[in-house]
């Protein structure tokens, strides 16, 4: 038994006050037992959780609200558990798309404020099991550009760009010099409304994604304000391309750029300095639309 199912396996027999309630069940304020003190082991548990030592160690997720949840459902992702606090319905749809034997929970609402602290309180949340990690070669069975985001830190570009990726039909997405455990931190869930679940989420180095790309002849492109090729001609391009995008402040490294095989801007009016990284992202996604998309190739 790994340390997280021990963990859960104890938490759930010391739970005595809480009778999860099968997925398939009415749920009600009346015949459901409540997480009511921090000091309850369920709660101990999704405090953990919210931690990135905690995500770590017990190698499991917290997925925020209905919609990323039934996103996560639908790309296989395994969850343990669900909450809501006091007052809250759950919808017949989430109901109906889990798991029958997972348990459910009620969190009452002093409680689940206590929790979250000063992050943001969440009145339907699920617990679930860290989905693996692929391999960089997997991408190689899988249609469609790869993206490969060089240092990006901040999870509301990094799972907007998921979420693009996701509506444009790319194949992948690749974090560069990331680490493994921040890819389902809960920020970056929340703003790529749960398509992160849906898309294979690579981690590299820099080096081991250039490596990677020259073994297999992918030719790499990376956005630069000062370049000759401008955007709308990758649109053309009927072979894939692995498509880096670099922060904001201080785009691709000198190793990345060095690497390519070819370099496009976004013509902007010279009063505004740059694009946020998500909007770059989405305009040039937008112009790969016509070999990512299957509909659209037909």
């Amino acid at each position: 038994m790994s340390m997280s199912q021990n963990y859960l396996a104890h938490s759930e027999q010391e739970a005595v006050s809480v009778q999860p309630l099968s997925a398939h069940s009415m749920v009600s304020q009346e015949n459901s037992g409540i997480v009511d003190s921090l000091l309850h082991p369920m709660a101990v548990l999704i405090r953990q959780i919210l931690t990135r030592s905690g995500r770590l160690k017990l190698n499991l997720i917290l997925i925020d609200d209905k919609e990323n949840i039934l996103q996560a459902v639908e790309a296989g992702a395994e969850i343990h558990s669900l909450y809501y606090a006091g007052g809250e319905m759950l919808s017949n749809e989430l109901l109906r798309r889990l798991p029958a034997n997972i348990g459910i929970y009620e969190v009452a609402k002093r409680t689940c404020k206590k929790i979250f602290e000063n992050d943001k309180v969440t009145r339907v949340f699920a617990i679930a099991h860290t989905p693996a990690t692929p391999s960089l070669d997997s991408l190689l069975k899988i249609w469609g550009d790869i993206v490969a985001l060089e240092d990006l830190t901040i999870s509301g570009n990094i799972g907007a760009i998921a979420r693009t990726s996701a509506a444009f039909e790319i194949g992948g997405i690749v974090l560069l010099n990331a680490d493994p455990v921040d890819i389902y931190d809960r920020r970056l869930i929340r703003a790529s409304r749960g398509h992160i679940f849906s898309l294979p989420i690579v981690t590299a180095t820099t080096q081991e994604f250039i490596d990677f790309c020259k073994r297999n002849s992918l030719p790499i492109l990376v956005m630069d304000a000062q370049a000759d090729k401008q955007i709308h001609e990758v649109a053309s391009i009927s072979k894939r391309l692995v498509i880096v995008f670099g922060s904001e402040k201080a785009g691709g490294s000198k190793t990345i750029i060095d690497a390519a095989t070819m370099q496009v801007q976004i013509p902007t009016h010279s009063r505004v300095e740059s694009l946020n990284v998500s909007t770059a992202a989405a305009i040039m996604l937008y112009n790969r639309l016509w070999f990512n998309h299957p509909q659209v190739r037909k």
